[in-house]
């Protein structure tokens, strides 16, 4: 018995053959896909328990953002027209007035709010480092959706030791990983060489020696100062960090590389290693003196790149289409036309970064045997139509917006627009109550015309911390993220 049947659809499978059916059909059966064939008529009358009539509608696989943090959903907007720096110090001080005063019911509603957001974007994977995993791994669990989940691990940012960070990671793991049928598992987040000691670095080697199957997942070379902070933890620079821990290989993720070089790219290529790349971040604010990441060098060596979103916070976006776009026309305009075809934009969101997570074998690509995690775009519009070049109008046009009807495992998580998975008013009204009390507990001022930060800096009112007297030691440009 057939559970899900799409039937009509322009499938673009994204598999080796790079296969493009004008007029498919999908069977899905227990939350695997059992068929990708051309429609015959018999597929419209046949019975299934959910059966999709995707006519003028294109099926691609279910979008994967390679990099995420997502504890600061609810400050979105706030710091958009700050500059880098003032943005850092304003959100570090944030994060722990929210940690401390307004608690887990701030978390839990901005998570939950981040799943819905994912959902209507058409994500149906995320690879997230953040400090309050265990709700991120029960609201991306209880939503439906796929994630990759790793405690923020960074003992030179943070107040909590080394040690404590590091036993919270393996319960962590040990509670979550495999959860949800599968579709919630672990990673170790070290934050970067910025952030983490000597004492923490250890640890995670012998963390991920007790986990082998689990990705590392990490920031590097988002600073000038990377070398010298490398070299705290008696390393030549990052890379040579990571393998004096044995922890650069194909099972590591390294996220933004902005002040990598040729030889760096060499390097990680040969490794095996995976770049999550979030484009729109560092051209939103110009973080550093060098504006772009080595992506020639990555693609002569044949580094396999992938796409992520980053925070929230910096520019306000969801769209991971529209982050894949900015990507080729920041990198264009950098390097020159054509880094990028339209079709290699789109295996980028998919099965590259499934293949990233460990994860190619379950998803990235509408295949029999694999599980059924797709999206259903609208192009039978006057919007699109008509086109030719499906890659491109996907990569070019589309938008979230465009975005009809989710499905992952099998399960329709969106239909027609309309969520199924989730209570979309609830998440809404906790949003709204804790994004309220955020802004009465610390002073900052919102209006249709834009936001304030607090007269009085919330820097100087709350006690001084470890992660801040980081800030103003190291200065805005060598802490990307930490808090």
């Amino acid at each position: 018995m057939t559970d899900l049947l799409v039937h009509d659809a322009t499938v673009v499978t994204v598999n080796r053959e790079n296969q493009i059916l004008r007029n498919g059909s999908i069977r899905v059966t227990d939350g695997r896909i059992t068929s990708v064939e051309p429609t015959e008529s018999g597929d419209r009358t046949a019975t299934a328990d959910r059966v999709i009539d995707a006519s003028g509608k294109v099926v691609i696989p279910g979008l994967i953002d390679a990099h995420r943090h997502t504890d600061f959903t609810l400050v979105q907007g706030l710091f958009s027209e700050l500059d880098g720096s003032e943005l850092l110090k304003e959100a570090l001080a944030l994060y722990h007035t929210a940690e401390s005063v307004l608690g887990d019911s701030f978390f839990e509603a901005a998570w939950d709010l981040a799943c819905l957001r994912q959902l209507t974007h058409g994500v149906t994977t995320v690879n997230a480092m953040d400090f309050t995993p265990e709700l991120g791994a029960e609201a991306i669990g209880e939503a439906g959706l796929r994630g990759v989940i790793g405690p923020e691990l960074a003992d030179l940012l943070n107040p909590v030791s080394a040690d404590e960070q590091l036993q919270a990671a393996r319960r962590f793991v040990d509670s979550y990983h495999g959860n949800y049928d599968g579709r919630v598992t672990a990673s170790i987040a070290p934050g970067g060489e910025v952030g983490c000691s000597r004492a923490l670095w250890e640890g995670v080697a012998v963390l991920r020696a007790e986990y082998p199957e689990l990705r590392l997942h990490t920031h590097l070379y988002d600073s000038a100062a990377a070398d010298t902070m490398a070299a705290g933890s008696g390393a030549d620079d990052p890379l040579d960090l990571l393998e004096q821990y044995g922890l650069l290989d194909e099972r590591t993720l390294l996220t933004h590389l902005l002040h990598a070089d040729r030889d760096d790219a060499r390097r990680i290529a040969e490794s095996g290693a995976h770049v999550l790349h979030c484009p729109t971040v560092y051209s939103y604010f110009q973080a550093g003196d060098q504006a772009w990441f080595p992506l020639p060098a990555l693609q002569e060596f044949g580094a396999n790149v992938v796409i992520g979103l980053d925070d929230p916070f910096w520019f306000d976006s969801w769209d991971l289409i529209q982050e894949a776009k900015h990507a080729r026309l920041l990198s264009n305009f950098e390097y020159g036309a054509q880094q990028w075809s339209s079709y290699e934009l789109l295996q980028m969101l998919t099965i590259d970064a499934a293949r990233a997570l460990g994860l190619d074998d379950q998803v990235g690509s509408l295949e029999p045997g694999k599980q059924a995690d797709f999206v259903v775009i609208d192009v039978d519009t006057p919007r699109h139509q008509p086109y030719s070049n499906l890659p491109s109008v996907l990569m070019n046009s589309v938008t979230a917006g465009d975005i009809e009807t989710v499905v992952v495992d099998g399960d329709v998580l969106m239909r027609n627009k309309s969520v199924e998975s989730l209570d979309v008013e609830r998440v809404h009204a906790a949003a709204m109550r804790e994004r309220e009390r955020l802004q009465a507990q610390t002073g900052w001022k919102t209006s249709l015309g834009g936001s304030t930060p607090p007269d009085i800096s919330i820097l100087r009112r709350i006690s001084a911390r470890p992660v801040l007297r980081a800030v103003n030691q190291y200065g805005h440009g060598v802490v990307h993220r930490y808090f």
